[in-house]
């Protein structure tokens, strides 16, 4: 059998375990399911609550978000890590991952800014935005798994998700491409608007979306009930990715190819 055939088996395989991995993990932890929807409301009411105050403010809703995903990701380290999370646990999650997601988001809110500046200055360069945000969306993609699985921290998460990408984007970017293409089936531009902004406050939001639009429309009750299915769907998915992430890291394509041909795959 070829190597492309055998490599096509071997991220087949990966892609298995990982659905399985995660479906164990969420069935074990299956209370993590209520913390999108939490943190969600908790960060609303603190920009309700610190928006007023201005740069003071900006800045405490700059840090409650890199707070909020920071618990979450300690949540996503220790499922992926085949532990029990405990809620006891989620209160030193806040703190354990926080100066490294403080940095990539001050990167990011930079890179908006400068963005921003530029269509503001002439509106037809807005093409400029979606496609600069989109790159960065796919060339950073694995950034939430490298911050709890990577080896480095802070800006330098930002190489070292590049240098991922170099050896595994085909692999890491097809289920990616699978879970966008109930969006892109809506619109080519929503598609791609939905890539350009889907990020930690936001991701649960583009999730149930998405289901709301393909789903029949439901009164409060479902709409209660769309919400918890979006937020099983993402949780799922972040521990998918976070197992894929784990397999992918630890072999380059000859060790997949030589181990599936010694799996008799």
């Amino acid at each position: 059998m070829n190597e492309p055939t055998l490599l096509l088996r071997a991220t087949l395989a990966i892609y298995r375990d990982a659905a399985r991995d995660a479906a164990s993990a969420l069935a074990r932890n299956v209370w993590i399911v209520a913390l999108p929807p939490l943190y969600s409301v908790v960060l609303a009411l603190v920009q309700g609550v610190a928006g007023p105050l201005g740069l003071l403010g900006g800045f405490v809703i700059f840090l409650a978000t890199a707070g909020c995903a920071s618990s979450i990701l300690s949540v996503l380290a220790e499922a992926v890590a085949h532990e029990r999370i405990r809620v006891n646990e989620l209160g030193p999650g806040f703190g354990r991952y926080l100066s490294s997601i403080a940095g990539v988001l001050f990167l990011f809110w930079v890179i908006e800014l400068l963005l921003t500046l530029i269509v503001e200055q002439n509106p037809a360069m807005q093409w400029v935005s979606l496609a600069v945000n989109v790159g960065v969306f796919l060339l950073c993609n694995p950034l939430p798994e490298l911050v709890y699985q990577g080896q480095r921290d802070g800006i330098g998460l930002v190489d070292e998700a590049v240098q991922f990408m170099r050896e595994n984007a085909v692999e890491w970017l097809l289920p990616v491409a699978i879970l966008f293409l109930p969006i892109f089936a809506i619109g080519l531009r929503e598609g791609l608007e939905a890539m350009a902004h889907v990020g930690a406050t936001s991701a649960l939001g583009v999730v149930e979306l998405t289901l709301r639009t393909w789903l029949p429309a439901m009164g409060e009750a479902g709409q209660f009930l769309v919400l918890i299915g979006a937020s099983v769907v993402l949780s799922w998915i972040m521990l998918f990715r976070g197992f894929l992430f784990r397999s992918l890291a630890s072999s380059g394509r000859r060790q997949r190819v030589f181990a599936a041909r010694s799996r008799g795959l």
